[in-house]
């Protein structure tokens, strides 16, 4: 699996022995890569009453009914299982964000993925919880463009801010494709776009963004660009923000002058 860490010696380590260990949870959602587990945590499923067990050991009485792959020769949770089971360690705006980079990624299909929740784990750990992340988005909805703009969205939530729709395609008054911003507010003609924490851009990528902020305006919508800092230590800054531009916006399409 092209997307996945390789497995590091410590955590080949700690899976071995005479206990059955299968790689999941965080550890799991560390090799996939997923948004909201930045550091490894040597996380295990082991058969329930197992006699030897670790800090970081979880029991499951169905340990032969999770979905497993192979991932350098070592057993590791699915990308669906894993998702399930992180509902169990972590706050579920977490896992929100662990969903949607694996949407992003490829790494596995809404459908199914909502499938599995709603059937295969329905009544089984982490069901419930994956069940709700999933309710929050719109079915079909595109994936977030990156782990920022999932917290955006969360911050909206948060603060009573309507939905946006993601990857919303700007169109100028003579039906063209201007830019694909991050989030669109129809019948609102106003847009957000979202700064990654760490972005230096060169003078080129500087000119770029201005200028295709310029055709969005010229597009006849209103803008609002939020940075890492302001969704994730200002965000009262960035709802009161939305909300204005929002206010401001035009509804409607004004004609064409010529």
């Amino acid at each position: 699996m092209d997307s996945t860490r390789t497995i590091p010696e410590r955590l080949l380590t700690a899976a071995s022995g005479k206990t059955t260990r299968l790689i999941g949870y965080r550890a799991a959602g560390w090799l996939y890569r997923l948004d909201g587990v930045p550091d490894l945590d040597p996380e295990f499923a082991i058969p329930h009453g197992a006699w030897k067990r670790g800090p970081f050991d979880h029991q499951r009485r169905r340990i032969d009914d999770l979905e497993i792959v192979e991932i350098d020769g070592m057993l590791v949770t699915s990308i669906r299982q894993t998702l399930a089971d992180l509902c169990a360690v972590v706050d579920l705006d977490v896992v929100e964000r662990a969903v949607e980079s694996a949407l992003r990624m490829g790494l596995v299909d809404e459908f199914a993925l909502r499938d599995f929740a709603n059937l295969w784990t329905f009544s089984r750990h982490g069901g419930p919880g994956l069940r709700e992340v999933l309710a929050r988005r719109p079915i079909g909805a595109a994936p977030t463009g990156s782990d920022l703009e999932t917290m955006c969205v969360q911050v909206w939530r948060r603060g009573g801010v309507r939905a946006p729709e993601r990857q919303w395609q700007v169109i100028d008054p003579k039906g063209e494709l201007v830019a694909t911003a991050d989030f669109g507010f129809p019948p609102s003609m106003f847009v957000v776009e979202t700064d990654g924490l760490g972005t230096h851009k060169t003078l080129e990528q500087q000119q770029y963004d201005l200028n295709r902020q310029n055709r969005i305006s010229d597009a006849g919508y209103d803008f609002r660009r939020f940075t890492y800092a302001d969704v994730t230590k200002r965000p009262s800054y960035v709802c009161r923000e939305t909300v204005r531009g929002l206010l401001s916006a035009p509804s409607s399409r004004k004609p064409l002058q010529v």
